[in-house]
């Protein structure tokens, strides 16, 4: 049956086992039960920052294998440029049990490897130049995939119900890009204000029956092809090409 136990502590009353447990296990179990569906990945936070001497991992919660792993205080990394694709990731360890109870780790690392899926994690991949600032603020939607000295977190995968969704900042910002050139078709303007409703990752399956239906196909997609199947629906409506400019007009003359 359903139930809420609730432990009360007053003054010459004894403590009881039964209590400390309900403490220790309510948060966990309450945890447990609201993301029981979801899939790997970043939960919330987990933002990177660029320093004078490498980089910063902002506070935040991953979900990996259902547990969650918490940050809770900036995490620097020094890092030296070179010019080179790099990976940061999050390396995860077996379940280990001590006279404290049980520990679940994790590691940081940065190197040229891509990150194994059976026991690790990206949180992003860069290329930095000798000289450079790894730079984590972006210009516009298409600024996301910038190759080099820019922060890409378009492979990252966020815990979603079912599936991983892909940053939910992308999500907004292609809203915002596409509501500055509004047209015809309705799934555009239903599908962006939910973008900028987000308060999480969209789960993956409505992105997809998003993109299905406004490009005309019945496919699955990475995140890549998730960033990169928007960014063709943002030249369709009229939105600005990679290079920052408006689209040309054809058949335009020039006189002076």
């Amino acid at each position: 049956m359903f139930q809420n136990t609730y432990p009360v502590f007053e003054a010459k009353r004894l403590l009881k086992r039964e209590m400390l447990e309900n403490l220790r296990d309510f948060p966990r179990n309450l945890f447990g039960l609201q993301y029981q569906d979801y899939s790997d990945g970043i939960l919330t936070g987990c933002d990177i920052k660029g320093t004078e001497t490498g980089l910063t991992i902002l506070p935040g919660i991953l979900y990996y294998k259902s547990v969650p792993y918490f940050l809770d205080k900036p995490y620097p990394i020094p890092y030296r440029a070179e010019g080179k694709p790099v990976y940061v990731k999050v390396h995860f360890w077996d379940k280990a049990i001590g006279a404290g109870g049980e520990e679940y780790l994790s590691r940081v690392t940065v190197d040229g490897q891509e990150p194994d899926a059976e026991q690790e994690l990206e949180l992003a991949r860069f290329k930095l130049q000798p000289g450079a600032r790894l730079r984590s603020e972006y210009v516009d939607f298409y600024d996301y995939e910038t190759e080099f000295d820019t922060v890409n977190r378009i492979h990252v995968p966020y815990a979603a119900p079912g599936h991983p969704g892909i940053w939910p900042r992308i999500f907004k910002s292609f809203a915002n890009e596409l509501l500055k050139h509004p047209g015809n078709n309705p799934w555009d303007s239903a599908f962006c204000l939910n973008c900028l409703q987000l308060t999480g990752a969209m789960p993956y399956e409505a992105a997809r029956a998003y993109l299905n239906a406004r490009l005309g196909q019945d496919r699955e997609y990475t995140n890549l092809q998730v960033y990169s199947a928007l960014k063709r629906i943002l030249r369709e409506t009229g939105g600005r090409e990679e290079s920052g400019h408006s689209p040309k007009k054809e058949g335009t003359l020039l006189m002076l």
